[in-house]
């Protein structure tokens, strides 16, 4: 008999470098709003919403009550696409054997413990995901005027008018939404959940959470639906962002400092780096962001900090964005858009936060002349998928593989893959795993130094 007694060294490499920021320094003050938004695809409205709420500070802006709510509504919207996308197109594959067509010819089918009835009833879930995908975006595009990269979003307000038809539009469509996460996406969670108990005990990170509340309300955006909140080891705080630091001890960067003066300068030869995310540290540890952070901050959900955790306060999540929705499509008013743009820069420097749908979000910008002179933005992957710090310690991705068991060579890349996924990476951040040769039957993956 066998047995792997060797380890795997791993480790959380971004691979693609994008000078977003650069972009941003050469548009108006004003323009950034629309420029951040690139930054990404599937979350593009999280960047519109912190971006507008940096900017109504530089502009000491107040925000109408009916902005608030179509800001939030619009942000919520891309929260339900992003979920039910990450559900069933990204963490499906992963427990259920699918059809053998593309996009699902190449599927990995180790370890799928489903029978072949809830197989073929969760994959014809998927097609039904797309529609209801499909649907939040039509929502977003509404109010937004397009999705993804909405334009709707503007310093002081919303640039469009939420009118009666609009507005009956989106409670249909957000009726069919809740009625797909209700019927379908809940119940296939609570199935994965049964067939995959073990899950609740692989991938643990040490269980420090983050988050800086989601969904302002409020004339000058100094409220949040949803708490912030800074967990360890039971402990409840309030985030304080000067206590954030950036690490770039493994980062392909050189004089690199948060909020400090001085450009960051790509060092791509840099030796020992690995990756284009700096180290994202609070009081110089890691956090862990995204909706079990959310759900746990908030009392929403008491589990624990493992890939289903993960993977179960996500869907629910869902559920209940999806009901506040219902709530706020209600209380909107029909008329022009509402705008209350002041038209002088009333501070050079702000900062903005917010939760986006993988976790923390800021942004900091300074303003000379309406002109950005520096525009920096700290996301959720960044948390989530820091490389080690200069004490060596890992990030919450990286964290939740130490110790992991591999009990055969087929499934090297399963679990670990489930692991990632769990905490819904962006796409353009990667994880790789770089092995030792070796012909024994069982691995672990342990903290061994990279």
């Amino acid at each position: 008999m066998c047995s792997w007694t060797s380890s795997f060294r791993f480790y959380a490499s971004a691979r693609v470098g994008r000078q977003v920021f650069i972009f941003c320094y050469s548009a108006g003050g004003t323009d950034a709003v629309y420029m951040a938004q690139r930054i990404c695809g599937i979350c593009s409205t999280a960047h519109g919403a912190v971006a507008s709420y940096l900017l109504d500070e530089l502009y000491d802006n107040d925000i109408d009550e009916n902005a608030q709510y179509l800001r939030n509504i619009m942000f919520a919207a891309d929260f339900l696409q992003n979920h039910i996308r990450h559900f069933y197109f990204f963490g499906l594959p992963d427990f259920v054997i699918m059809p053998k067509q593309p996009p699902f010819v190449s599927q990995n089918c180790y370890d799928c413990r489903l029978d072949d009835e809830d197989n073929r009833r969760l994959a014809g879930h998927y097609i039904e995901a797309v529609k209801a995908a499909e649907k939040s975006h039509q929502i977003l595009a509404l109010f937004g005027g397009k999705a993804p990269h909405q334009h709707s979003f503007v310093h002081g307000g919303v640039a469009v008018s939420p009118t009666a038809d609009k507005i009956n539009q989106a409670v249909a469509l957000n009726r069919d939404i809740h009625d797909f996460v209700q019927r379908y996406m809940i119940p296939d969670t609570e199935l994965i959940a049964r067939c995959y108990e073990d899950y609740y005990h692989i991938g643990k990170t040490p269980g420090r959470f983050l988050s800086f509340g989601l969904f302002r309300f409020g004339r000058k955006n100094d409220q949040v639906l949803w708490k912030a909140g800074v967990l360890d080891n039971g402990r409840l705080t309030q985030p304080e962002l000067n206590l954030i630091q950036e690490d770039i001890t493994k980062a392909w960067f050189e004089r690199a400092k948060w909020m400090e003066e001085g450009e960051v300068r790509p060092a791509p030869r840099k030796p020992g780096a690995y990756t284009w995310t700096k180290a994202v540290l609070y009081r110089g540890q890691h956090y862990e962001g995204g909706p079990l952070a959310r759900m746990t901050i908030n009392g929403f959900y008491r589990g624990g900090t493992s890939t289903m955790d993960r993977i179960v306060a996500r869907s629910l999540e869902t559920l209940f964005i999806t009901e506040l929705m219902e709530k706020w499509l209600h209380k909107l008013k029909p008329g022009k858009p509402p705008i209350n743009q002041k038209k002088e820069l009333v501070r050079s420097q702000a900062i903005a936060v917010t939760d986006a749908m993988r976790g923390a979000l800021l942004h900091c910008a300074y303003v000379e002349g309406e002109q950005v002179e520096k525009y920096d933005i700290i996301t959720p992957t960044a948390w989530n998928f820091s490389p080690k710090n200069n004490s060596g310690n890992r990030g919450p991705a990286e964290n939740a593989l130490v110790g992991t068991v591999i009990p055969s060579p087929e499934l090297k890349y399963v679990i670990p893959g489930r692991i990632i996924r769990s905490f819904d990476p962006c796409i353009s951040c990667a994880t790789h795993f770089v092995e030792y040769r070796t012909n024994n039957a069982n691995k672990t993956l342990t903290g061994k130094s990279v």
